[in-house]
């Protein structure tokens, strides 16, 4: 096999030939690096923020959960609240806490919305308590007999104890 080289000597290009070349690749690289940085700062995980305040704020510590179901608890027995208003408040602290830990609100969901909300592999145990505790905390006067005969025999101590589990089991 013959290899025919150029007939002339081989010459250096001037740099002007060049410049075109480099800036291309310096633009290039520029953009490269800014692509990058704007990947890694918009994959960051961004922290919870709650935009409620007053009596409807964000509670993420179970300790205040807790002391909201004490509270209950502790005016049922003092006689300031009765025993339907009692399951009532419990209802809504379960609820405002699953709120609170599902980043979606769902103080107002029936039993059947619970049911459809979607589960996670990190949500899932706390869904099936949420509504447990929702099911069992229904007063006397809307539970369903034949499905829940318990309703008529539940404390509110008893009650305030599902709720006080719910807050304690709900991992996230």
């Amino acid at each position: 096999m013959i290899m025919v080289m150029a007939a002339k000597g081989f010459a250096p290009l001037a740099t002007t030939d060049i410049t075109p070349y480099v800036t291309a690749m310096l633009v290039l690289i520029v953009v490269a690096v800014a692509l990058a940085a704007l990947a890694i700062v918009t994959s960051r995980p961004r922290g919870r923020t709650s935009s409620a305040t007053g009596a409807h704020r964000s509670l993420s510590d179970k300790s205040e959960w807790l002391a909201e179901i004490e509270d209950v608890r502790f005016r049922f027995q003092t006689g300031e609240i009765g025993t339907d208003d009692a399951f009532s408040e419990l209802a809504g602290i379960a609820r405002r806490f699953a709120s609170d830990r599902l980043d979606r609100d769902v103080t107002n969901h029936t039993l059947a919305e619970l049911h459809a909300v979607p589960r996670s592999r990190s949500n899932g145990k706390g869904l099936d308590l949420l509504r447990q505790t929702i099911s069992a905390l229904y007063p006397p006067e809307f539970a369903d007999a034949t499905t829940q005969s318990h309703a008529g025999a539940v404390s509110v101590d008893e009650a305030a104890g599902w709720v006080s589990n719910l807050v304690e089991r709900w991992r996230s």
